[in-house]
């Protein structure tokens, strides 16, 4: 007679390597879950730079075509006036007490106007001042530091420190034939604004890498 026997299977219930699994699951889950919501803030925080880019890109773009216009309102922007001469820096003599043993005391010369002069009418340093004072640029803030924007030279991917800033370079041609079309640098203060000039507006990620705005006449 063969004898057929069936082993029931032993349940041992929730056990410790169950527990162990279940807590790497929860754990894996609540990473991803972290990384998510920080890669979602960090895109946020770079579409809200895009659009200060954008918004800044789109004041200039409008105002590049309506400066040079004689009923255009915000003198420190308008096209036509040339820079005025900056301030020549006096000079006065100042007596020095006399050294002993010389005749004759020392003459020590100081400047009057030491301290920094504000931009000249007709530069890009005053229409900033007013663009940055008097518009609602003044509450623009760079969302990766919560500080109002820097304008930097260029973005660098090795200081992201950068992240949020904003590029304005001023498009310069060069004389026909020339190796290199165009040479760009950064619009600075003292840059006249009395003519027409071409601008290319870039933003820095969060990497600190260049996004382009757009390229516009100013």
């Amino acid at each position: 007679m063969v004898i057929y026997q069936t082993n029931r299977s032993s349940s041992h219930g929730f056990t410790f390597q169950d527990f162990i699994f279940v807590i790497l699951v929860l754990s894996a889950l609540v990473v991803v879950t972290f990384l998510g919501h920080e890669a979602y803030l960090d895109a946020m925080k770079t579409e809200i730079t895009k659009k200060n880019g954008e918004d800044l890109s789109a004041w200039m773009t409008e105002s590049g075509s309506l400066r040079f216009k004689k009923d255009y309102d915000v003198a420190a922007c308008a096209g036509g006036k040339p820079p005025a001469s900056p301030a020549k820096v006096e000079t006065v003599a100042v007596a020095a007490t006399p050294v002993e043993g010389e005749s004759t005391p020392q003459v020590q010369v100081e400047e009057a106007n030491a301290a920094p002069e504000p931009p000249q009418p007709g530069t890009w340093g005053a229409c900033f001042a007013y663009l940055m004072n008097e518009t609602a640029f003044k509450d623009m803030i760079n969302p990766f530091t919560n500080e109002p924007p820097q304008f930097i030279a260029a973005c660098n991917p090795a200081d992201h420190s950068l992240a949020g800033q904003i590029v304005l370079e001023k498009l310069t041609p060069t004389p026909p034939g020339s190796a290199v079309p165009i040479i760009n640098s950064q619009l600075v203060d003292t840059d006249p604004i009395d003519q027409k000039i071409q601008v290319r507006l870039s933003v820095c990620d969060k990497g600190a890498y260049a996004i382009k705005i757009s390229e516009f006449e100013y």
